[in-house]
């Protein structure tokens, strides 16, 4: 069995292989960022469901996820106090699905050049580099968190996905099951 303990800085993605951004940007700015962003020597785009963002010292501010900018882009049908059954287009209402679309369109046109700021997600839970695996597992399954930021010395060094820690984690599984 071997003794060798696995951290969070061995399998982390590093920042330069994963969607980050500025506060500055904007909406629109970080759609294009999450359908486009892919590392170098990848096939893109990859397909991120969240990016990362930082201020100038490269230090975290938050996150930014596919859900948070949905919920602003479209805040009017997505405002979870007011929630209504819409059962779709019927012979007394044809043109009402035409309606509504053309006016949710427009209402997330209005919001692509909202602040960043409006989606970021702050408070964050951080993992540091040294973090052993079996504790990241944990801290991910547990907050059902799919991916974290790791730091090194208050700097963003990088992502943790719970894909590679699974991955990790098997791994060692089998290959100890195999002996």
């Amino acid at each position: 069995m071997s003794t060798e303990i696995q951290t969070v800085r061995d399998i982390m993605l590093p920042l330069s292989g994963f969607p980050c951004m500025k506060e500055s940007g904007t909406v629109q700015e970080a759609i294009r960022q999450l359908r486009s962003f892919c590392p170098l020597g990848s096939a893109g785009p990859c397909g991120f469901s969240e990016l990362m963002v930082v201020d100038d010292q490269g230090g975290l501010i938050g996150r930014v996820t596919q859900q948070g900018i949905l919920r602003v882009l479209f805040s009017t049908l997505l405002d979870p106090l007011d929630i209504k059954q819409f059962s779709g287009k019927t012979i007394e209402f044809s043109e009402l699905t035409t309606l509504l679309n053309g006016v949710l369109i427009n209402e997330g046109v209005n919001h692509l050049n909202a602040s960043l700021t409006k989606v970021i997600e702050t408070g964050v839970r951080v993992l540091p580099a040294s973090t052993d695996l079996i504790h990241a597992m944990s801290v991910m399954v547990i907050s059902r968190e799919t991916v974290l930021p790791v730091e090194e010395n208050g700097r963003l060094v990088g992502v943790i996905q719970l894909a590679e820690v699974f991955g990790a984690l098997g791994d060692r599984l089998i290959a100890m099951n195999s002996k």
